[in-house]
């Protein structure tokens, strides 16, 4: 019998149950009569696991659903195939525990802020023990995150109150500083009267410079500006 070994697989041949050979790429011939020979194959491409609907409960007791993917690849072929059952499985179910921990040990709140960083965290939490029995965990990421119906709505208030609070904390910061501005101004010309009176003046010119205005000046200024057509 013949078994072929395609481009992306290794052959893991056992000969009388022993592992004998890790075969390359090729067409090999199995023995049957003189010694109990056979290969297994190990498909060495990368894959991609997902976890739907996975039913998790926050640290602040919100009840979430959400769906994780897992993106793996072996990288030693005999410790996939002798270290574990399954090493797919296996790969499903650490990811799962991890993802469990993760969401487990944060507050709603927390989660939804750090939900970029969510995939990060399960997948270096399961990457030394996937490298353990031979797989790469390459990546993981966690998608459709659902919420209760009524936790939406819940979420969806506080959102707009948040909102409605930062837009009244810019508008009294601004109001602050107009008000720091026209401190500021009223310091400085009390300490140049000069400059005041030039500032009366350009405003008794804006005025002035209407037609039909009839301007009196204040004695102080020392100026007289009478009627304009």
């Amino acid at each position: 019998m013949k078994i072929t070994v395609e481009a992306y697989e290794k052959g893991l041949k056992f000969r009388n149950g022993r592992l004998v050979e890790i075969l390359g790429p090729g067409r090999y011939r199995v023995a049957t009569i003189w010694a109990k020979e056979r290969i297994a194959k190990v498909d060495l491409r990368a894959r991609m696991l997902v976890l739907h609907g996975q039913e998790i409960m926050t640290a602040d007791k919100v009840t979430l659903r959400l769906t994780a993917m897992a993106k793996m690849k072996v990288i030693d072929p005999a410790a996939a195939l002798l270290s574990v059952d399954d090493y797919a499985g296996q790969v499903y179910a650490d990811v799962q525990l991890a993802l469990r921990a993760a969401v487990g040990g944060l507050e709603l709140e927390a989660l939804l802020g750090q939900k970029g960083l969510l995939g990060e965290t399960v997948r270096a939490a399961v990457a030394e023990r996937a490298r353990g029995y031979g797989v790469d965990v390459l990546d993981v990421g966690v998608r459709d995150l659902i919420l209760p119906g009524e936790m939406k709505a819940i979420l969806n208030q506080v959102m707009e109150a948040r909102k409605k609070a930062e837009a009244a904390l810019i508008l009294r910061r601004e109001e602050v500083a107009a008000t720091r501005s026209l401190a500021n101004t009223a310091e400085m010309l009390a300490r140049n009267p000069t400059l005041l009176h030039l500032k009366e003046l350009e405003a008794l010119e804006r005025i002035a410079g209407q037609g039909g205005s009839i301007v009196i000046a204040p004695e102080k200024l020392g100026i007289t500006l009478g009627e304009r057509s």
